[in-house]
């Protein structure tokens, strides 16, 4: 992991392969290693940037409140300091928001959008599934919150075959947490309505959704696909809103032949 100091904030990333850059923009409570099964396929012909965001992972815990704004002004001023002009950039979930912020205000920085598991407004569900982990999450604590989140994230199914590889990951973050972060990113995401605005991304664009996903549901992505001219919706069969984990090489492909057809 390399570090960069931006005034009071330390943000760690990982700068992997080499050619044209993509970014990649983990979601809420999440971290870089979201995105190590793509990674794999991607440095193979790309130059990653993926980089714990303000409040996640190995960056500073800055106190709050923190916004979809600030997470981009982040991500902008990242990429000033490595002098990277455009890009490719990927975010999944929240991830996706952040990239939504950025993309309304400096599409000239992307090359291409990927939205993987993404939403960009708050609708009745959302709000009661954030709120309900904003309640675990103070009332009952990081491992109970982790749990849930598991639930909303994958599939039964993979959670019962992978319950060891689940348990490793629940004991790095118990240690790279702050709950504090967690609830001002929490507050962020439910204050999230792009909708009326995404009309002005004209950047091409993927929108990748999990047909089983129970956090964020399709008809999000349907909406965000509806909004975004220049887009293209694709829908994972079997997959839920972890499909970064869960099916990384079909999430791959994907990805791989809209980059491709650009």
């Amino acid at each position: 992991m390399k570090k960069l100091i931006l005034g009071d904030l330390k943000l760690y990333y990982q700068d992997l392969g080499s050619g044209y850059p993509v970014v990649l923009v983990h979601g809420m409570g999440s971290d870089h290693t979201i995105w190590e099964g793509i990674i794999t396929y991607l440095e193979k012909n790309f130059r990653i940037l993926a980089f714990d965001l303000r409040g996640h992972g190995s960056s500073s815990k800055t106190p709050g409140p923190y916004s979809m704004e600030l997470f981009s002004d982040d991500l902008h001023r990242f990429l000033e300091r490595l002098d990277i002009g455009q890009a490719h950039f990927m975010g999944h979930s929240m991830g996706g928001a952040v990239l939504q912020e950025l993309a309304i205000g400096k599409p000239e920085l992307f090359n291409s959008l990927t939205l993987i598991s993404s939403f960009a407004y708050i609708d009745h569900h959302l709000e009661d599934v954030l709120l309900e982990l904003l309640r675990i999450l103070t009332d009952e604590g990081y491992n109970d919150f982790f749990n849930e989140c598991l639930k909303l994230a994958n599939t039964p199914e993979f959670i019962e075959n992978n319950k060891e590889f689940f348990q490793e990951i629940e004991k790095v973050m118990v240690k790279t947490n702050s709950n504090s972060s967690l609830e001002y990113t929490i507050n962020a995401c439910l204050k999230i309505n792009f909708i009326s605005s995404l009309r002005k991304i004209k950047i091409p664009t993927l929108i990748i959704a999990g047909e089983e996903d129970v956090f964020v549901p399709i008809e999000h992505g349907l909406k965000i696909n509806n909004a975004i001219t220049n887009s293209k919706l694709e829908i994972i069969a079997g997959a839920s809103h972890n499909l970064l984990v869960e099916q990384p090489v079909e999430t791959y492909q994907r990805i791989c032949d809209f980059l491709q057809d650009l």
